[in-house]
């Protein structure tokens, strides 16, 4: 595949924009002459942090992957002021999304998904490259649609950290995200490592692994500090009850997986091989424990993301479920509020001064700024019904939500008190975005506008269809050296310790 100069107008009509990051937007696109549906990432080179190097590795890295469980790179134009990545277009959503729309979860499911991602992980380690940042939101659902053949079928995305090493060679970026960063990645001079290699790939994926079971990380603090300290020794565990019907096989293979040595680690032929997955998990096929979708439907809310499971347990015992009829009214401007929703399956429409601004679906949130203060609705939420790709039923149902009041939220702070330092930090964000004038700017659950201001403090904030990470735009959060032994200056995506 070769790099274009210019004529991405001629062969492609551009679309809608369907995902923004700090480095890129991404639209869809389609082929004129086939009508192929497609992803463009569109790189501004005129953008102050942009890096060439950095993009020059990724399209590198892309063009030597060819893989049913990657998300591919077909074709690069590269102009003056832009370069356009064309890439596979992925509608399906996040493996997290995936697991909170659909009714049931089990292992067997976890199983599959783990086999396609080991899939994945064999094949670009043995060309030698190391993905460097697998995560929730870089592991993707190929179609939205039941019927298509792809519907079950994962895609390994967002490729720009990868890096393509020879044999032999190690590397010493420290690159990644926080809580699925290897030991190694913290520390590359740890006793028995001189940097680190792609078995890196392995511990982030028995991270994912640890959470797609029971809903939260198996490393979790506040501070970074002490976070990357667990990470470094591997302390974790795994508690009851969130833990008490998950089978043997599947902590073996999690245990297997979250080795501080790298060279004990399994390798993703050592994970293939292993009973849990070549059984598909039959050990187990009922649901996991009665929080699971609910610990990771509250931990889209980042204030609840990389907590205590018992906060988290707190919090779903104190949701009420609320439905909604088509057409009816959530929350309407004017109000005040006392409460804010989780959706838990339909859609709803946003509405500010009668203008539709957006529509939030199953996994999404709005109203959060109630938990914190006592003050009118900015907008209006009206119910659009049920009518999930998801759901056994098409027809139009109520939309189910589940309702925080705030007097439940203040009790959980009570017991909780990292919690007002984190309410802290957002109320202080919101100031500074007011004194930018960006006072309106909207939140809730989404990247596009929605009822009231939302916090991105955390690098692992609530995603939806309009993610970045679904068509490959970066947002990886702990450093961007633009090559191993080689630092350039510091972005948004560098870590600072």
């Amino acid at each position: 595949m070769g790099i274009l100069s210019k004529g991405i107008h001629k062969s492609y009509e551009i679309g809608k924009t369907i995902g923004k990051g700090s480095l890129a937007v991404v639209k869809e696109g389609r082929h004129k002459a086939t009508g192929t549906a497609v992803a463009i990432k569109i790189v501004d080179k005129k953008d102050a942090v942009f890096d060439p190097e950095s993009l020059e590795q990724e399209i590198s890295t892309m063009k030597k992957v060819a893989h049913p469980n990657c998300v591919l790179l077909h074709e690069v134009y590269d102009e003056s002021n832009k370069t356009y990545l064309v890439l596979d277009l992925i509608t399906g959503g996040t493996v997290m999304d995936r697991i909170i729309a659909i009714d049931h979860f089990s292992e067997k499911d976890a199983a599959a998904v783990t086999a396609d991602v080991l899939n994945a992980v064999q094949y670009l380690h043995s060309i030698g490259i190391t993905h460097r940042d697998l995560k929730p939101e870089n592991l993707l659902y190929a179609s939205n649609d039941p019927k298509s053949p792809d519907y079950n079928t994962i895609k390994v995305a967002d490729f720009g950290l990868s890096k393509f090493v020879s044999e032999n060679s190690q590397m010493k970026t420290t690159c990644g995200t926080p809580g699925y960063v290897a030991p190694e990645v913290l520390d590359p001079y740890l006793p028995f490592t001189n940097g680190y290699g792609p078995e890196v790939d392995l511990w982030s994926l028995g991270v994912v692994l640890y959470i797609m079971l029971c809903g939260f990380p198996p490393f979790y603090d506040d501070s970074t500090a002490v976070l990357f300290k667990q990470i470094r020794k591997g302390e974790y565990a795994f508690p009851s009850p969130y833990w008490d019907g998950v089978s043997d096989e599947a902590k073996d293979l999690v245990a297997k997986v979250l080795v501080v040595d790298p060279g004990k680690r399994f390798t993703a032929q050592q994970c293939l091989d292993h009973p849990w997955i070549t059984n598909a998990g039959e050990a187990s096929a009922k649901k996991l424990h009665s929080g699971h979708r609910a610990f990771l439907l509250i931990r889209k809310l980042p204030i609840f993301d990389n907590i205590d499971p018992a906060c988290l347990q707190q919090v779903t015992a104190m949701l009420k479920v609320v439905k909604v009829e088509q057409g009816k009214h959530v929350i309407q401007a004017g109000e005040v509020g006392d409460c804010m929703y989780f959706i838990n399956s339909g859609t709803v429409q946003v509405f500010v001064n009668g203008n539709e601004v957006d529509r939030l679906t199953t996994g999404d949130f709005f109203g959060e700024v109630a938990l914190t203060v006592s003050k009118q609705r900015t907008a209006d939420v009206k119910s659009l019904g049920n009518t999930s790709a998801h759901s056994k039923s098409k027809t139009s149902e109520n939309v189910e939500l589940f309702q925080l009041m705030r007097s439940d939220f203040e009790a959980v702070m009570e017991r909780f008190p990292i919690l007002k330092t984190r309410l802290a930090q957002i109320g202080q964000a919101r100031v500074k975005r007011a004194a930018a004038g960006d006072e309106g700017a909207a939140g809730g659950g989404r990247v596009s506008p929605s009822p009231e201001p939302r916090s991105s403090q955390s690098p692992t904030a609530s995603r939806s269809s309009k993610s970045p990470e679904r068509t490959g735009a970066r947002t990886s959060t702990v450093s961007a050296e633009g090559g191993d032994g080689k630092k350039k200056g510091k972005s948004k995506a560098c870590h600072q310790q």
